[in-house]
């Protein structure tokens, strides 16, 4: 009976450590890793660049975000290295 309850608890406390990893996104970065990359670049980061970042950030299994944030930055006069940092490594 001892054992049981030992290995319901060891259990149990396993779930509430790994609970945390498994809900994390996949990228510690930001929208903002992306704003203030591209502002120390010396680019304008208005609501457009702001959108776009935002957008990047936000995880999809399919990658799909990412690239219209940097289709988008692209289309805002962003060079192509400059938005592909931007979107794929900070965002």
């Amino acid at each position: 009976m001892k054992k049981k309850r030992t290995l319901g608890v060891m259990a149990a406390t396993f779930v509430a450590a790994a609970l945390p990893v498994v809900a994390a996104s996949p990228a510690s970065a930001s929208s903002a890793d992306c704003q203030v990359y591209l502002r120390n670049l010396g680019y304008n980061v208005g609501n457009q660049v702001r959108n776009s970042c935002d957008h990047a950030a936000t995880w999809d299994i399919s990658g799909m975000y990412r690239h219209g944030c940097y289709v988008s930055l692209v289309n805002l006069g962003v060079k192509e290295g400059d938005a592909s940092t931007a979107c794929y490594q900070l965002a």
